[in-house]
């Protein structure tokens, strides 16, 4: 059967970054201790990069091949065939085999935090979620719920990883075995039979915990560098950027923010307005981000239009282009309760409807947006938060937008990205 290969998290694994002070016996024998830099969650929300020694992993053994082999799979959610959909697969450890129903409960709960998240929600009709259950002897994972707690577990999960009290590791190469079980796999998530706040970014996959309400966020964050491509916004005070120009979309080293000029001064998800932002890719100053405060930077916040736009684009490629189908009656573009048609030049915006904006319930709004050929225009919904306008959603490529919100004032901004000439907006309030 083709696979594709998982994504890599490789901005949360930077192997043999560094070399760490070498013990005397080490230092005797003329080496060093290899290590590594790993990104550590702290329940705050805020993230930091940590430089801890190389964990040693053996290759998956004969009998873990076969059990892997073994193991079954099943569909959390199957939305079509993989050929034209995201495949995502998460594994569990420290599940004993009557603690099945646990594990999918965890996996369950981890994928509809991932799946409430914007850009997530919006392609939520697109993925496919598998759940392989791997069984473990015993439950739990070791140094839970203190060091030197050891359990017989399939995957080899461990808190208190290079001495980091939340990081939560396990050997990579059996965690692969059985993920490859499932029909496709383009991002991997590892849960671990533990209450206690933590997680982990690797090559391949993303470990947390798969008892603790505050973890998924780990793993959203680890998917905006796997799925987005998008670098971090967060910086380690003292240290200057001196490389050239980032390939990430959401880095720059322009102080003007000219990377992502279209979207400067335009209010954000996360908060405040795009801007250019000194701070971020690790480092405090010569790089700048395009927000204050994005999930890229706090895994509490949500992504910025930068991060958003990224999301949408990696998304939407690896599915065909096609987001949720709108739930507006009628489809698309038709039978929604208000339609409003105008047209933009290049670069244009206009807010709708007719420059002003709208009184609606707590609920889900439904809107679509189709524009000329060749062109890209894009559709935004804002909310008045009493003290500014808020952009909470914007559309996928295909032209709609979902968003779940409370009551209040919204209006929607229609923007020429590129090209120019009519559009019609057909929206449906909760």
């Amino acid at each position: 059967m083709r696979r594709r290969g998982s994504i890599f998290l490789t901005v949360a694994v930077l192997c043999a970054a560094g070399l760490a002070a070498m013990p005397a016996g080490a230092a005797a024998a003329g080496t060093a201790q290899p290590t590594e830099w790993r990104e550590v969650f702290s329940p705050d929300g805020t993230v930091t990069r940590v430089e801890i020694p190389k964990q040693a992993e053996g290759p998956a053994a004969f009998a873990d091949v076969r059990a892997a082999a073994a193991s079954e799979v099943t569909a959390l959610q199957e939305t079509g065939p993989s050929a034209s959909r995201f495949d995502v697969v998460i594994v569990g450890d420290g599940y004993t085999a009557s603690e099945m129903g646990l594990l999918r409960q965890h996996a369950q709960s981890k994928w509809n935090e991932i799946a409430d998240t914007a850009p997530w929600n919006t392609y939520r009709q697109s993925i496919n979620v598998w759940l392989v259950n791997v069984v473990s002897n015993e439950s739990g994972v070791d140094n839970d719920p203190s060091q030197g707690v050891n359990r017989d577990t399939a995957l080899d999960m461990y808190f208190n990883c290079g001495g980091i009290e939340r990081l939560l590791c396990l050997n990579e190469s059996k965690a692969k075995e059985y993920a490859a079980q499932a029909p496709e796999a383009d991002a991997i998530l590892a849960v671990g039979n533990s209450a206690t706040y933590g997680g982990a970014g690797y090559p391949s996959l993303a470990t947390v915990s798969g008892g603790n309400a505050q973890a998924g966020r780990i793993a959203i964050h680890e998917l905006g560098h796997s799925v987005g491509g998008l670098a971090d916004e967060y910086y380690t005070p003292g240290t200057a950027y001196t490389g050239g120009e980032p390939k990430e979309p959401n880095v720059t080293t322009d102080p003007s923010g000219s990377k992502w000029a279209s979207y400067l001064g335009l209010s954000t998800p996360d908060g405040g307005v795009i801007g250019a932002y000194q701070g971020g890719h690790q480092y405090e100053r010569g790089i700048y981000r395009p927000s204050q405060d994005s999930l890229m930077r706090n895994i509490d916040k949500p992504f910025n239009l930068i991060g958003l736009a990224a999301m949408e684009g990696a998304i939407s490629s690896r599915t065909g282009g096609t987001p949720n189908p709108d739930p507006g009656p009628g489809g698309a573009c038709t039978g929604h309760e208000t339609s409003y048609t105008g047209s933009l030049t290049g670069g244009g915006s206009v807010y709708e409807p007719d420059g002003g904006s709208f009184d609606a319930g707590a609920g889900t709004h439904h809107a679509c947006l189709s524009g000329p050929s060749g062109s890209n225009f894009s559709l935004s919904l804002l909310y008045w938060n009493g003290t500014t306008w808020q952009t909470v959603a914007i559309s996928g490529s295909g032209g709609t937008l979902t968003y779940n919100g409370v009551g209040g004032y919204y209006t929607y901004q229609v923007r020429s990205v590129s090209g120019s000439g009519s559009y019609t907006l057909g929206y449906t309030t909760p």
